[in-house]
């Protein structure tokens, strides 16, 4: 499909259609009506710009844009270090810049990668799933999703997540289980939803009654707080935790130090995300990690792709590593 096409269908003009899609539909007070008629034929019909065109119109400037929500998150700092070391073998430079999980800040970071010129960015984006800012952005280079979801037709790699919290779950659940909590955050992230489907799959399969938490933000005050306001609860009889980020475990770890003085010799813990340091605690916590190797392999090669003209939609899942302790 043409742009020609997506203004005739939406029954715009070409350059009408144009601003919309490369984001300069206020500057040229376009009435978002119009701008959701485009959009709604961009995503009909899977609009892709012609890549290879526009790399023979500008020289790459070999530079690659990355936005992560949070760089004191291990897992994310990770995968920045390992996207840094691969981009530079290929001949690129990495920007890293961080959103701190702002939608705001995670738009205006992505617009000053854009004027830097970078070939193309790769985002683990706090945006809900219905706003199309990717999907016009796209139009003007190539965007990749790490870690979290992005509207079709865009990529995204990610760790597979609903199977994997029914995995880490399942590890759990006993027959003498009393009963379950999720402590999560973000409900509006695609992969929030996922993990807790996991969860409540594993645990409507064996009848152990359960509860899920929800909290803003993935930080470990947040966990401690959701158990600070629930109702009492006899941790010393058999529960389960699974919290669906490492920092989410970190603020459970620092309610039953501060409450308990030590973790309860019944309960049994699990989390996303993994560190060595577990392996030191007497008290066992099963983790369902990322491997963040193969995730990033497939991010650069998809990218490397892209600015070559070779835009591969869709959504590529990497198994996760379950670590029973």
């Amino acid at each position: 499909m043409k742009l020609d096409e997506v203004a005739r269908l939406a029954g715009v003009s070409r350059t009408t259609a144009s601003y919309v899609i490369n984001g300069k539909a206020e500057q040229h007070r376009i009435s978002q009506a119009t701008q959701d008629k485009v959009m709604a034929v961009v995503r009909a019909h899977n609009y892709q710009p012609d890549r290879q065109a526009a790399a023979l119109r500008g020289a790459l400037s070999h530079t690659f844009g990355l936005i992560v929500p949070d760089l004191e998150n291990p897992s994310y700092a990770r995968m920045a270090k390992l996207l840094e070391w691969q981009a530079r073998q290929a001949g690129f430079q990495l920007l890293v810049t961080c959103s701190d999980d702002e939608p705001q800040t995670e738009k205006d970071l992505a617009m000053m990668l854009k004027g830097r010129r970078v070939d193309a960015l790769i985002v683990a984006s706090c945006l809900p799933l219905e706003d199309d800012f990717y999907l016009r952005l796209h139009q003007d280079l190539p965007v990749i999703g790490v870690d979290r979801s992005l509207p079709a037709p865009l990529i995204y790699v990610s760790s597979e997540n609903k199977a994997s919290s029914f995995r880490l779950t399942q590890t759990l659940a006993c027959a003498e289980l009393e009963q379950a909590w999720l402590i999560a955050a973000a409900p509006d992230l695609g992969i929030s939803l996922e993990r807790e489907q996991g969860f409540v799959k594993a645990l409507e399969k064996t009848g152990v009654p359960y509860q899920v938490l929800y909290g803003e933000r993935f930080e470990r005050q947040t966990a401690f707080r959701l158990l600070t306001e629930l109702d009492p609860v006899d941790w010393h009889r058999p529960q389960a935790i699974v919290t669906t980020a490492f920092v989410l475990l970190e603020g459970v770890l620092d309610y039953f130090y501060q409450h308990e003085a030590q973790l309860p010799p019944r309960l049994r813990l699990g989390t996303f995300g993994d560190h060595r340091l577990l392996d030191f605690l007497s008290s066992p916590i099963n983790t369902i990690a990322q491997d963040h190797h193969i995730l990033t392999q497939q991010v650069l090669t998809l990218t490397l792709d892209a600015v070559r003209g070779n835009y591969r939609s869709g959504h590529y899942p990497i198994p996760r590593i379950l670590h029973k302790r």
